[in-house]
């Protein structure tokens, strides 16, 4: 999908793990959760590039076509990535 003019993509394991969406944003690779600006439980860190050999696998899960399905949390950290 295309937000604010960058090729997004976004991949949910399903809960499997804390870093339940992985992210990639231009070629950049993030693994974000359903709280990244939790204090505690948040969680939202580059991983790296898909230039550098990040590719999908089954473990980062189905991808998300629609970006109103994701936690409002999740999408703000996700523009916040954008700059």
């Amino acid at each position: 999908m295309i937000i604010q003019g960058k090729e997004v993509k976004v991949y949910d394991n399903g809960g499997v793990s804390n870093d339940r969406y992985t992210v990639v944003i231009d070629g950049s690779v993030f693994a974000i959760n359903t709280v990244p600006f939790h204090p505690t439980y948040g969680f939202s860190q580059y991983c790296g590039e898909v230039e550098q050999g990040y590719t999908w696998n089954e473990k980062w899960g189905v991808e998300v076509h629609d970006i109103r399905e994701l936690p409002e949390e999740t999408v703000n950290a996700i523009i916040a990535r954008f700059e």
